[in-house]
């Protein structure tokens, strides 16, 4: 389903909203299935979420930490006066992992999204230009801070130096010399960039033009009336649960 980018947007902040209003597991997970179902309707793969199978002694984990904290609900390992373990802990527990998975869901939603099309959505959106040039060169920038990261370690590694070693013995030295240039770096591309943008004469204009351009349909227009109205249904059906 081809929609414009701004609808994405609004689905993406209501399944964001949400996930972070509602603590209970069970209105979370339907909030889920609906992630679940509506990633399906844009055709996006779900391969990134067989990942998280490694991470599931993490949850586990956190679960259990979590009854630390939360002394809610039952107990169902205690240790003298202490409870170590309690159901309310581990709803609790499941509300965050589900919460991640929501979140997580609502950014797929976005990940085949052209980048030059959400930059021009949020202008649309009327937020200022200038933050959306600094989203802009964030994204851009990432691969490269990545390439120079990779670049340093190789250059390490060619030099002999078994890093899994050495992070036991000198742990700031190793994290100074690895980082410094790359700070060193980005520093230098930060100054040629502002100056590059001094050059071209950045915001010398109130306003600016693109050679692309985006516009809502009608079938925009339908899928945002129904999320919203879905929206309001379910927040009115779960005011019971």
């Amino acid at each position: 389903m081809q929609v414009d980018i701004r609808t994405k947007l609004l689905i993406v902040a209501i399944f964001s909203v949400l996930a972070l209003v509602y603590q209970d597991p069970r209105i979370l997970g339907i909030i889920l299935l609906l992630n679940l179902l509506t990633v399906t309707l844009f055709r996006i793969s779900f391969n990134i979420f067989r990942g998280f199978k490694k991470f599931i002694y993490m949850y586990a984990m956190l679960m259990i930490i979590q009854s630390f904290f939360v002394k809610s609900g039952e107990p169902l390992i205690k240790l003298g006066n202490t409870y170590l373990l309690t159901t309310g802990g581990i709803f609790y527990g499941i509300s965050i992992i589900l919460r991640f998975l929501i979140l997580v869901g609502s950014g797929l939603i976005l990940v085949d999204c052209n980048t030059s099309e959400l930059l021009l959505a949020l202008v649309k959106l009327r937020i200022p230009y200038e933050i959306v040039f600094m989203i802009q060169m964030g994204i851009r920038f990432i691969p490269v801070f990545i390439n120079e990261l990779q670049n340093i370690f190789s250059g390490i590694q060619l030099r002999g130096v078994d890093l899994r070693k050495v992070y036991k013995r000198k742990v700031l030295r190793v994290y100074i010399s690895i980082f410094s240039p790359l700070i060193y770096s980005v520093w230098l591309k930060a100054e040629k960039l502002s100056i590059l943008l001094e050059l071209r004469g950045f915001r010398k204009f109130p306003t600016r033009t693109y050679y692309r351009d985006i516009s809502l349909k009608k079938l925009d227009y339908v899928v945002i009336s129904l999320s919203l109205i879905v929206t309001v249904v379910l927040v009115y059906v779960l005011r019971g649960l």
